[in-house]
C-alpha cells in the first residue's frame, strides 16, 4: 500500500500499481515483496520490538492469504490488519504486565536508550498508534481513521492527547 499524492497534493491510501488498466493484478508474492518492509517498520514503531513486529506482520499476511481472492486493496487490508494486531498485542501485553505486578513477579519491559522512544513507549497504545501513523507514516486524519476504524474526531482527540502526554513525559 502506498500513500500517493494527486494533482491537488492531497494524499490517499490508494495503492500505486504501476500497471496499465489491462495489466494482470498483483500476486500475493508481489504484495509480500512490496509491503512487508514498510509494515515491519510501522509495527516496530508501535510495539517497539523487532521480533514482535515481524510476527505481527506475518500474522497479517496469513490473514491476507486466507482472503486474498476477495480483497480489492491488499496493501490497505494489510495496513489495517497489522495496526489492529499491534494494538491487540499491546493491550494483551499490558494486561499480562498488570497481572504479573499483582503477583509481585518482576516484569522486565524492553528498555530503549532514547528518551523520546521511552516516553512514546509509556503512552497509551491507541495514542501511540495514532502518533506513529501521523508523524512517521505521514497519514492524514482521514487515512488514520480508516486504518484504525474510528471517527476522524477520535483520531484528532487521540493525537492531541498523545502529544500532550508526550510533552509531559519529556519535560521536567
Amino acid at each position: 500500500m502506498g500513500v500517493v499524492g494527486d494533482a491537488r497534493g492531497s494524499r490517499s491510501l490508494e495503492e500505486p500499481t504501476g500497471r496499465t488498466p489491462h495489466a494482470p493484478p498483483r500476486t500475493f508474492d508481489d504484495v509480500y515483496r512490496d509491503e512487508r518492509p514498510k509494515l515491519v517498520r510501522v509495527a516496530f514503531l508501535i510495539v517497539r520490538s523487532q521480533h514482535v513486529a515481524e510476527e505481527l506482520v506475518h500474522d497479517g499476511f496469513v490473514r491476507l492469504h486466507q482472503n486474498f481472492a476477495d480483497v480489492e486493496r491488499p496493501g490497505g487490508f494489510l495496513h489495517t490488519a497489522v495496526v489492529h494486531l499491534c494494538l491487540t498485542w499491546l493491550k494483551r501485553r499490558d494486561m499480562e504486565h498488570e497481572r504479573l505486578q499483582r503477583l509481585d513477579e518482576p516484569a522486565d519491559p524492553e528498555q530503549e536508550p532514547d528518551e523520546l522512544w521511552d516516553a512514546i513507549g509509556r503512552l497509551d497504545p491507541d495514542r501511540r498508534a495514532v502518533l506513529v501513523l501521523r508523524y512517521y507514516e505521514d497519514l492524514s486524519y482521514e487515512q488514520i481513521a480508516e486504518v484504525i476504524g474510528c471517527p476522524v474526531g477520535t483520531v484528532r482527540s487521540r493525537l492531541n492527547r498523545g502529544v500532550a502526554d508526550l510533552r509531559r513525559e519529556i519535560e521536567p
